[in-house]
């Protein structure tokens, strides 16, 4: 199986020694999150940037599965008390996905918001009648995407 991360990428970010049927385990669930695979990043629909985060995701998501074993049989619960102490989770997916990986997640182009400026018909800003919605690198670099002002 090819992984955006290898265990030499999950030892250099985070520490941490893995097999790379760790790796293959943490790779399988940032897809999943990610909604995208390895197909499309050799193919080359995935930007530079989004290539780096969702090898930090697999790198980040193989290193806290190794103190998280039961991630792929826990149940799916909103609290749990024990011998008078709880805890809440901070998101849904808090027992099955990393909190570094998770970050990595929301910063990939597809699953962040981003302002569109729209201008007249004849203007730069207008909505364009056909975009590429098969290629993420196109997506990222097309020029019509332009900070409003005050956008973050």
């Amino acid at each position: 199986m090819t992984t955006w991360a290898t265990t030499s990428d999950v030892a250099t970010y985070t520490g941490v020694t893995v097999t790379a049927a760790q790796v293959e385990q943490a790779q399988a669930v940032i897809e999943v999150f990610a909604d995208t695979t390895t197909a499309a990043s050799t193919a080359g629909n995935i930007s530079e940037k989004n290539l780096r985060l969702l090898k930090l995701a697999v790198a980040y998501q193989a290193a806290w599965a190794t103190q998280h074993p039961d991630a792929f049989t826990s149940m799916d619960v909103t609290s749990v008390t024990q011998d008078q102490v709880s805890a809440t989770m901070a998101h849904a997916n808090a027992g099955v996905l990393a909190p570094l990986a998770k970050r990595c997640l929301d910063r990939l182009s597809w699953r962040r918001t981003r302002p569109l400026r729209i201008g007249r018909r004849t203007e730069y800003g207008q909505i364009p009648r056909h975009m590429n919605t098969t290629s993420a690198v196109m997506d990222d670099n097309d020029p019509r995407w332009q900070p409003m002002r005050g956008a973050m």
